[in-house]
């Protein structure tokens, strides 16, 4: 409890473990969206988690947010583990979020990325 206080509290922190997604091992990517999915659920969290996934956008040198997160998703499809940690750290992002207009913005953001025709291809839903 004291460490993930610690955690929320230092946000350059939570810049540091988005930025572990560039990990080759995808249990490690799994278990980094684990974290990053619960910073989200707590109050604030999710604000600190756009605003690391920004640095992550700028640090990396992507177009668009999220957009290295779909692309591990794409090429991680024979990790099970990864692949269920993906889809509930993109769920929590756009399902925390009270404010519809903004809900629909991050639905459009992962759409924008072709999530809803790689999850069509398999058959499957996120919302």
């Amino acid at each position: 409890k004291s460490g993930f206080s610690l955690v929320m509290n230092h946000p350059a922190c939570v810049n540091e473990i988005t930025l572990s997604l560039n990990n080759k091992n995808a249990r490690t990517k799994a278990l980094v969206l684990e974290l990053l999915a619960a910073v989200c659920l707590v109050r604030g969290g999710h604000d600190i988690i756009l605003a690391a996934f920004d640095n992550f956008k700028e640090v990396c040198g992507e177009k668009n947010r999220f957009e290295k997160l779909m692309e591990y998703f794409r090429n991680e499809d024979t990790n099970i583990d990864f692949m269920v940690a993906c889809m509930q750290f993109i769920n929590i992002v756009v399902h925390s979020v009270e404010n519809m207009n903004f809900r629909v913005f991050l639905q459009y953001e992962f759409t924008h990325l072709g999530l809803d025709h790689y999850l069509e291809v398999g058959d499957l839903h996120p919302w």
